[in-house]
C-alpha cells in the first residue's frame, strides 16, 4: 500500500513537472537569456546628468526673495527657480495654489507651444527632423506611469547617424526620453521582453503586474517539482543499482536530467524573485505595524522654512557655480538649504549662512529628529557607514557613502540609511527585509562580498544563467517532442 502511494505521488509529480515545463520552458529560457543582455544594455532611460546638462544657464543677477513675498499671498511652501526660453522663471507653491512668474516684471511668461517644443528639440538633437508623432497615450518608449501626467508627448524623429528619436512632454516643454537605434535594438532583445514592456500590457499596471506573478508561480511550480522528482530518481536509481549515475540514456534526458540536478535550486530562486519582484511579501506572513512606505516629510518637515532664513544670497551662489541652471529651496529640519542644478550635476547647498558650503545634515539632527517620530525614550544606534552593506548596496553602485546608519529598537525593526549631503532615505523594516533576500537578493545576487568582485559576480551570473538556460531549453525540446510524438 505504502509503495502503490508512493508511485502514485511519483507519477503526479512527473506530470506536474512535465505539462508546467511545457508552458512555461519557454517564457523561462527568454528569461535568462533576455536577463543577460539586460546587464550590459539596460533599458533606455534619460540619465540625470543629461537632462541637466541640457538645461538653460540662469543669468548673473538673480532675484532675492522680498520679489517672491511681493508676488503672492498665503504661506509660501515652495520655491524653485530657473532658465526657460531665455526667461527667468520663479515658480512658486502656496495653500491651493501655484504661482509662474518672470523676474522680467514687463514680459508675461512664454507659453508652452509647438514652437516651444520645436525649439527644445533643436538645442537637444542638431540634426533634420523626419517626421513628429502626437503621443496621446503612453507607448513603447514612454510607458510608466509618470508619463501620463505629460500627455500630450510629441515624438520627434531625427535623420541622424545615432537614428535619435526624442520625446518631449507637450505640457511642460520637458524631454522625457531619448533613445538611439542601438539602444532601442538592444531593448527588444534585452529589456522589453524581459520586463513585458509591451504597451498594450504594460499600459495596464495591475495586469501587468499580475502576469510576472502568475507566470514566476508556474516557473516555480515547474522547476521545484522537477527538482524533487529528479532527486527521487537519482537516489532511487543509486539504492536499486548501487551506484550513482543518470538513469536516462537519450541525450536531451541526460542533459535535462544532469542540469536538472544542478541548477534546479538556481531555477527555484530565480523563480521566488521573479514573484517578489511586482508583489510585497504579505502581512500574514511578516506583519509590521508602521506604513510601507516611510515619508520623508516626517524627519525633514513638509514645506520650506520662512524666506528670512535662507541667508545665503543667490548672487552669492552664482558666483560659486558659474555654470548654475536651477535652484529650489528646501529643508532637512530645522537647516535651510538650496537643492540646485550647476552644470550636469545636482548639488545641495547649506544656506543658513552667508558662506557657500555644501551640506553636512549632522548626526545630532538626525537623531533629534528620530526621536520626534518614536518617542523621546526610543533606543536607536545611529553609526557613520563608509562600506557597502547588505541592506544598503546595488548592482550598479550608485548609492551614495558615507550614510548615516539608524536601527531602532522596536517591532518592526526599522532601519535606515541616511545620506547627510542630500538627505536621501533608504528606509526597511523587517518585511522590507525579507523582501530584499527574496527580490534583489536572490535576482540580483546584491551581497556586498560578491558585488565588489566584479569578475567573480559576473562569472557566477554567466555560469548560473547558461546552466538554467540549458535545463529549460532541454526541457523545451523534450516537451515538443512529447507532443509530436502524441500527435
Amino acid at each position: 500500500m505504502r509503495i502503490k502511494v508512493m508511485k502514485k505521488t511519483v507519477n503526479l509529480l512527473f506530470k506536474i513537472h512535465k505539462y508546467t515545463g511545457i508552458l512555461i520552458a519557454a517564457f523561462f529560457l527568454m528569461w535568462f537569456v533576455t536577463g543577460v543582455v539586460l546587464i550590459y544594455h539596460p533599458y533606455p532611460r534619460l540619465s540625470e546628468s543629461m537632462f541637466n546638462e541640457k538645461k538653460e544657464t540662469l543669468p548673473s543677477s538673480l532675484p532675492d526673495f522680498r520679489f517672491v513675498a511681493e508676488k503672492t499671498q498665503g504661506e509660501i511652501q515652495g520655491v524653485r527657480i530657473r532658465e526657460f526660453q531665455g526667461q527667468t522663471l520663479i515658480e512658486v507653491k502656496t495653500p491651493g495654489k501655484k504661482y509662474l512668474l518672470t523676474t522680467d516684471t514687463l514680459q508675461r511668461v512664454k507659453p508652452v507651444d509647438f514652437e516651444c517644443i520645436g525649439k527644445v528639440a533643436k538645442h537637444w538633437i542638431d540634426a533634420p527632423v523626419i517626421k513628429v508623432d502626437t503621443l496621446r497615450k503612453r507607448s513603447q518608449w514612454v510607458l510608466f506611469t509618470r508619463y501620463e501626467k505629460e500627455l500630450p508627448i510629441y515624438k520627434f524623429y531625427f535623420d541622424d547617424k545615432a537614428g535619435s528619436q526624442l520625446c518631449i512632454s507637450g505640457r511642460t516643454a520637458d524631454v522625457q526620453q531619448l533613445t538611439t537605434a542601438k539602444e532601442r535594438f538592444w531593448a527588444y532583445l534585452g529589456g522589453i521582453p524581459h520586463k513585458l514592456y509591451i504597451p498594450a500590457l504594460r499600459r495596464n499596471t495591475d495586469v501587468w503586474m499580475d502576469t510576472f506573478v502568475v507566470a514566476a508561480s508556474i516557473c516555480l511550480i515547474a522547476s521545484l517539482t522537477g527538482l524533487i522528482f529528479g532527486l527521487y530518481v537519482f537516489i532511487r536509481r543509486k539504492r536499486v543499482k548501487g551506484k550513482w549515475g543518470n538513469p536516462y540514456r537519450k541525450r536531451w534526458q541526460r542533459i535535462h536530467f544532469s542540469f536538472g540536478l544542478i541548477f534546479g535550486i538556481f531555477l527555484i530562486s530565480w523563480a521566488i524573485s521573479g514573484m517578489f519582484a511586482m508583489s510585497r511579501v504579505p502581512q500574514w506572513l511578516i506583519k509590521t505595524e508602521a506604513p510601507y512606505i516611510f515619508d520623508k516629510t516626517r524627519l525633514w518637515g513638509k514645506n520650506i522654512l520662512p524666506l528670512d532664513t535662507y541667508v545665503l544670497g543667490l548672487d552669492k551662489l552664482k558666483e560659486v557655480y558659474p555654470q548654475l541652471k536651477e535652484v529650489e529651496l528646501v529643508r532637512f529640519a530645522d537647516i535651510p538649504a538650496y537643492k540646485i542644478i550647476e552644470g550636469e550635476n545636482q548639488r545641495f547647498i547649506d544656506a543658513s549662512g552667508g558662506e557657500v558650503k555644501i551640506l553636512e545634515v549632522p548626526e545630532q539632527v538626525i537623531a533629534d529628529g528620530f526621536r520626534k517620530i518614536y518617542g523621546a525614550d526610543i533606543r536607536m544606534n545611529i553609526s557613520l557607514l563608509d562600506k557597502y552593506d547588505n541592506y544598503y548596496v546595488n548592482l550598479r553602485g550608485t548609492y551614495g557613502l558615507p550614510v548615516y546608519k539608524v536601527e531602532v529598537d522596536n517591532n518592526d525593526r526599522d532601519l535606515y540609511y541616511i545620506n547627510p549631503k542630500d538627505g536621501y532615505i533608504k528606509y526597511l523594516n523587517k518585511n522590507k527585509k525579507a523582501d530584499k533576500w527574496l527580490f534583489s537578493g536572490l535576482h540580483y545576487f546584491n551581497f556586498p562580498w560578491l558585488l565588489s568582485k566584479s569578475v567573480l559576480w559576473t562569472l557566477a551570473i554567466w555560469v548560473l544563467c547558461g546552466g538554467c538556460a540549458i535545463v529549460c531549453l532541454s526541457g523545451l525540446i523534450l516537451g515538443v517532442k512529447s507532443i509530436f510524438k502524441r500527435k
